[in-house]
């Protein structure tokens, strides 16, 4: 060992640069492998190992739309925008159901894994990040799912305008992550949350107007609605199917509450969380 200490001392920078680039490029390698690990293991122990019990959970999303759907059919009830209830329910659930699940998912994955966090090799924050992407990849699944269902039904489902809708995924995925990042903190400092997270997640999907017009509200009622983040990304949403609606959305606060509501998830993930691990 001493040698070799003694060889890259007395070799060229550049060599010791591409010694320590070579030593950089395997932890990352096997960062990644250790991903890749957590993601097939979560997917095998909660989805059974197959492609039918994985089937399901993209597929379950798509229950939310059938209800709204169903429920507006069977009272006979007017689309509140446009002609297609299909077309308004999926431009509506869509931001909900990566908001949802993801941030709630991501919450349940620590708990669901513990005993991995004791191997050397796996820190707390890999099985947060495995258990994300695999969310990720399956809300979006569920996604084109749940579009393509609306396809089937003859809704117009190619947006007028697709950057807006590109937008509002993004920023649907960016608020999930944040929530499920705080979801994941706040839950290990006080195991309750894991119930009590339900409580500000039907408030947020209540007041986003995923199955009604926000607009139709109480003037009152309607001005504390607008803190609500996922609102805000609905109507961009929206906007992206509905030309000229939406124009009050922001995508400025979506940003400032994603970010900080990252902030302290990360924050309190990286100092607080190991100290009860050690």
């Amino acid at each position: 060992m001493n040698r070799i200490g003694g060889a890259l001392s007395a070799a060229p920078s550049t060599e010791r640069e591409r010694w320590m680039a070579y030593q950089a490029k395997s932890a990352l390698e096997i960062q990644l492998d250790v991903l890749g690990a957590l993601m097939l293991r979560d997917i095998r122990t909660r989805f059974g190992g197959t492609m039918w019990g994985y089937g399901i959970a993209v597929g379950w999303p798509c229950a939310h739309v059938l209800v709204i759907t169903g429920f507006y059919a069977l009272r006979h009830m007017p689309t509140p925008l446009g002609d297609s209830i299909v077309l308004f329910a999926v431009s509506g659930l869509s931001p909900y159901i990566i908001m949802n699940y993801t941030s709630r998912k991501m919450m349940e994955g620590p708990l669901q894994n513990k005993q991995l966090i004791y191997f050397p090799q796996v820190k707390f924050f890999d099985v947060v990040m495995s258990r994300a992407i695999v969310e990720i990849c399956t809300s979006s699944l569920s996604i084109f799912l749940v579009f393509f269902i609306a396809a089937c039904c003859g809704a117009q489902i190619v947006p007028y305008d697709a950057f807006a809708f590109c937008e509002s995924m993004l920023l649907a995925l960016g608020l999930a992550l944040s929530i499920g990042f705080l979801n994941v903190f706040i839950s290990q400092m006080f195991p309750p949350w894991m119930i009590g997270a339900i409580v500000p997640t039907l408030i947020m999907y209540f007041t986003s107007g995923a199955f009604f017009m926000t607009e139709s509200m109480p003037a009152v009622i309607y001005e504390y609605v607008q803190w609500n983040p996922l609102m805000h990304v609905v109507k961009i949403c929206r906007s992206s199917f509905y030309p000229g609606y939406g124009t009050d959305a922001s995508i400025l606060y979506v940003l400032m509450v994603s970010g900080a509501l990252a902030m302290i998830g990360l924050l309190g993930i990286r100092f607080i969380v190991p100290r009860f691990y050690n």
